[in-house]
């Protein structure tokens, strides 16, 4: 295999399937609280809601959790600019809900800021894109083993060798999906010397300037306490942080964090 073919690069192509209905208007408290009742319909079954979740149950759930992600992006509301603030330094992580089975985070990213490469312990992640564009990759050990197992992340020391098996571009309205029996990944905002106007939005913070921001939103069942990100060569217990932390379903004013989260 040539080197060039040692890895798969995917676009995916925005379309809205006829079996979804965007709401008029779409908005992100609405998104939450059909969230909370697509989750709640599972739990109420007996699912265990993580990354060995029943396979049936798992099925009818992701295609409930994507079609409506998928909706809130296309629909093109807006209204989850009110959570968003950009850093030079590093993207940011705005907790938006948290309940005990799932967590809703805005990711703000600005050109060229990348995710450490990182695991989501036994959660499912579910993210979509609703400004500009991001670039998942996916890695497997080079030793070839399925998945991510805590026996590999803590072998040697926790040092692995890395090997990228897919980039997926996610443009608006892209839904992805991982979880660590599939790969572990890294996710960044594509750096682009010509931004697409269509694409762009303000931050508050630049006075109107405009530029190519990107921002995703992530769900991640159950809620990931810690989990483990490469650094330094060597994959590390982490603890998610957030910038700012909201409670969509209750509208309670944001309260804002110095520290940037850097996980």
């Amino acid at each position: 295999m040539e080197e060039e073919e040692a890895f798969i690069v995917l676009k995916r192509h925005v379309s809205v399937p006829k079996h979804v209905f965007l709401s008029e208007p779409c908005h992100l408290r609405a998104l939450a609280s059909d969230l909370t009742a697509a989750f709640e319909v599972e739990r109420t079954r007996g699912a265990i809601l993580n990354n060995r979740q029943d396979i049936i149950s798992f099925k009818r759930l992701n295609d409930r959790v994507v079609d409506l992600l998928k909706g809130y992006s296309l629909a093109g509301n807006g209204d989850w600019r009110q959570y968003a603030a950009w850093n030079d330094q590093s993207y940011l992580r705005h907790l938006l809900l948290a309940t005990e089975e799932f967590e809703i985070m805005l990711l703000c990213w600005r050109p060229g800021q990348t995710s450490r490469v990182h695991t989501h312990a036994d959660s499912h992640c579910w993210f979509a894109v609703l400004a500009g564009e991001v670039r998942e990759t996916q890695y497997r050990p080079f030793a070839g083993e399925e998945g991510v197992s805590e026996a590999s992340l803590n072998a040697a020391g926790g040092a692995m060798d890395l090997v990228p098996t897919k980039i997926i571009n996610n443009s608006v309205g892209d839904v992805g999906y991982i979880n660590d029996r599939i790969a572990m990944h890294s996710v960044g905002c594509c750096p682009s010397e010509r931004p697409n106007p269509r694409q762009e939005v303000t931050s508050p913070e630049e006075n109107g300037m405009r530029t190519a921001l990107a921002c995703t939103l992530h769900i991640y069942s159950p809620p990931i306490r810690s989990a483990k990100a490469l650094e330094d060569g060597k994959f590390m217990a982490c603890i998610p942080g957030f910038f700012s932390r909201h409670c969509i379903l209750t509208g309670s004013d944001p309260i804002k964090h110095a520290a940037i989260a850097t996980a």
